[in-house]
């Protein structure tokens, strides 16, 4: 599955963007779901992970934030579901500044 940047961009920055009040739900939800799948295409690509104890590091911390027994459920408060979403954005931006700066090197070794 090919990487999108600009569309991770877009979701990750509907996440973090800063509100006077949060979203409705359903964008929580819609947006939760759009940087799970950003996050687990990015998690895919070799990112450096066998050489590089900070992406090891952000591996784990991406594992645990996709875990099912942490993600807020339909029942969960809005608030919970709110975090979780800026949470998951904050870290599909690092995995998506990782996989830019392993793409440039490439280019340069290449």
């Amino acid at each position: 599955m090919s990487i999108v940047l600009e569309a991770v961009d877009e979701t990750v920055e509907t996440a973090l963007a800063i509100r006077l009040m949060m979203p409705e739900r359903p964008v929580i939800d819609a947006t939760t779901r759009d940087l799970v799948s950003h996050l687990r295409v990015l998690m895919a690509e070799e990112l450096g992970f066998d050489e590089n104890p900070a992406v090891q590091a952000l591996f784990r911390e991406g594992y645990r934030v996709l875990d099912l027994t942490r993600r807020p459920t339909e029942q969960s408060p809005h608030f919970h579901a709110y975090q979780y979403m800026r949470d998951l954005g904050s870290l599909t931006r690092r995995f998506a500044d990782v996989y830019r700066a392993t793409r440039r090197k490439d280019q340069n070794d290449g």
